[in-house]
């Protein structure tokens, strides 16, 4: 599972998180519980199992979405697409247990559609924002337990 390259959006960011890939892990699979650490999420409940092909509904900054895992490997990767009113998204979270015993998180994503082919000056802010707010407040969150 990729990013679409030729899509209107991409971005890519990491973090270094001091806690081990297992803890990082549990909270940024634990779907059911973003809305309580992530800002951004005001809902989110896993519809299915968690496994390729599973399911997802969340809203994030009002936007309702529904999403599917796409690849699913435990402590290693996590990515998921997504659809919400004219846009479509691919989400790609890559976890990195370090020698340190620190975690290096990295995501991507890529955003296509009407709405962020109209809007893209703002929705590419809006995505470099959002992902560095989903960044450190999982990093705030794993290194507070």
């Amino acid at each position: 599972m990729n990013i679409n390259e030729s899509s209107v959006l991409k971005v890519s960011k990491e973090i270094e998180i001091h806690a081990p890939v297992e803890e990082v892990w549990n909270i940024q699979t634990n779907i059911n519980e973003w809305n309580e650490w992530q800002p951004d999420i005001s809902e989110a409940r896993l519809t299915s199992g968690l496994e390729t092909g599973g399911t997802f509904v969340w809203k994030s900054g009002g936007f309702k979405l529904i999403s599917r895992i796409g690849k699913i490997s435990e402590n290693e990767f996590f990515g998921w697409t997504g659809r919400g009113f004219g846009a479509s998204a691919i989400h790609i979270w890559e976890f990195k247990q370090l020698e340190n015993g620190n975690t290096l998180l990295r995501t991507r994503e890529s955003m296509d559609g009407w709405l962020v082919r109209l809007l893209k000056g703002m929705m590419h802010k809006k995505l470099n924002d959002s992902l560095d707010t989903w960044l450190n407040s999982l990093k705030q969150e794993a290194e507070s337990r």
